[in-house]
This record gives structure tokens, C-alpha cells and sequence, in this order.
């Protein structure tokens, strides 16, 4: 019988060398391919979570007169722990979330698919609970029924120490005080990611960053419908956003308001 020299063959160097080089190219085609779909999974879900905090609102207006929870810094009979700044909620509010918002979950759940945060919203969540065991610090800026500090009333929590009328948007503080649905600002949101800057720098606080800078945020409005805004230079503003300053504490510029014509001195002359 003939014996057969049977030899195996490899791999030369530059054939894996090829190969390695296709591959990373794959992956760098790909990665900005996974990454936004990534990042439109996380918009999608943070939009569901502000159409249920749309749908509860709608179910308490109707069961309390038209009235939104009240959230303000004056304290009531009914509301000893009052709202202050955009995400601290008052009594009333942590209760409208454990009747109407998050009525099938447990006090302390602050997981990424929890109603009361946006996913990309870190340090609020790892914040705990108040120290009264309230559900009151949220991820989301909540604009209705809260009271400026410009406005003169007794009874009011010292902590409470937010501008929502900054220099050129004077009517803020009239937007976030309504108390009901519909008049004036009837087109204005009544919720919006979390866009806060310190001194002009934005960090962990803020929803959706990209590049150290928001690229947008998700908008409830009165109806439920949920909008996302880019952050990004306005054609139609000089040197503007299309989010822009809605409130100030000290050197915290809180960014909620959106332009838009419908909505009464949102635009900058």
C-alpha cells in the first residue's frame, strides 16, 4: 500500500492580519449602528414612562374637581411636606403616585424601568428615599402647581428657593404655578427630562448626555402626548437653543422651556 503525506495547512501572518482587519471594521460600522438603537430604546422607554404619569394626571384631575396635585411651597392642612424646586414632590404628589402612578409597586423600587425616572436618570434614583420615608425626590422636572419664590404667600417652605421666571421668560412662574388643565398654557408641558447645568456645565443630573451635553429631552404634554426636543442651536433665536433657561437656583439653571409659538411669551423677541 502507498502511504499518503497528509499536511495541514495554516494560517499565514498576513491572512490573519486580514482577518483582523475585517472584523474591526465590522465592528466599527456597527457600533454607531448598536448605539443608536440603544439610545432610541431608552428615549422610547422614558416617553412610556410620561405617557403613564399623562394618563394618571388625567384620572386624578377627574377625580378631584379639574384640580392638579397640588405641589407647591405653601403648606396645607393636607399637605404638611411640601414641593419645593422641580423634582422634590409634596405630600400630595407621593401620594398621587402611590394611588395613581405606581399603585402596583413597592415603596422603595428605584430600578432603571421605574415610572418615576427617566432610564439615563442615575443620581436621583441612587439619591433613597427622603429621610421621612416619602417617595418625593423624582428624575423627571414636574411643571405644574408649584409656587415661585416671587410669589408672596404665608405659610410657605423656606426651602423652596427656585426662580421659575429668569430674566426673559417672565411669564415662568405664571406656567408652573397653573392648577388646572387647559387656559393659557394649555400648550406648555407639564413634564420634562431632567436638563440641569451648574454654572453653565452640565453633569450628572441631567437625562440623555452625550459629549458632557444633553442632546434632548422627552416633553408630557397636557393631552399625553410625549415630544422629544433636540438640545441644538435654533435658526430662530441668535446664539438660542431649542431648549432653553426655564428656572434658577443660586447657580443651578434648570432647562425646560422649548419654543414654540402656541405657547404665550415662549419666543424671544
Amino acid at each position: 500500500m502507498r502511504s499518503r503525506l497528509f499536511i495541514k495547512k495554516g494560517f499565514t501572518l498576513v491572512e490573519l492580519l486580514v482577518v483582523i482587519g475585517i472584523i474591526a471594521l465590522l465592528i466599527s460600522i456597527l457600533l454607531p449602528s448598536l448605539g443608536k438603537a440603544r439610545e432610541q430604546a431608552v428615549k422610547v422607554q422614558c416617553a412610556s414612562n410620561m405617557r403613564q404619569w399623562g394618563s394618571a394626571l388625567q384620572m386624578y384631575v377627574t377625580a378631584n374637581k379639574g384640580l392638579l396635585p397640588h405641589n407647591g411651597r405653601i403648606i396645607l392642612p393636607a399637605c404638611p411636606n411640601p414641593g419645593f424646586d422641580l423634582s422634590w414632590s409634596s405630600s400630595i404628589l407621593t401620594q398621587f403616585y402611590t394611588d395613581y402612578l405606581t399603585k402596583n409597586k413597592a415603596d422603595g423600587q428605584r430600578q432603571n424601568e421605574n415610572v418615576l425616572f427617566c432610564p439615563t436618570q442615575e443620581k436621583h434614583r441612587l439619591a433613597g428615599l427622603d429621610p421621612d420615608g416619602t417617595r418625593g425626590l423624582v428624575g423627571y422636572f414636574i411643571l405644574f402647581a408649584r409656587e415661585s419664590k416671587a410669589t408672596p404667600a404665608p405659610n410657605t417652605n423656606p426651602d423652596n428657593n427656585m426662580v421659575y421666571n429668569p430674566p426673559k421668560f417672565s411669564s415662568g412662574g405664571e406656567w408652573v404655578e397653573k392648577k388646572k388643565f387647559s387656559g393659557k398654557y394649555k400648550s406648555a408641558p407639564i413634564l420634562s427630562d431632567m436638563l440641569q447645568a451648574y454654572n453653565g456645565v452640565f453633569g450628572g443630573d441631567s437625562s440623555h448626555m452625550r459629549r458632557d451635553k444633553p442632546s434632548g429631552g422627552n416633553f408630557l404634554f397636557e393631552d399625553g402626548h410625549v415630544t422629544w426636543y433636540d438640545q441644538k442651536a435654533d435658526s430662530t433665536r441668535q446664539n438660542g437653543f431649542s431648549i432653553d433657561l426655564g428656572a434658577t437656583l443660586g447657580g443651578f439653571q434648570c432647562y425646560y422651556r422649548i419654543f414654540d409659538a402656541d405657547i404665550p411669551n415662549n419666543n424671544l423677541p
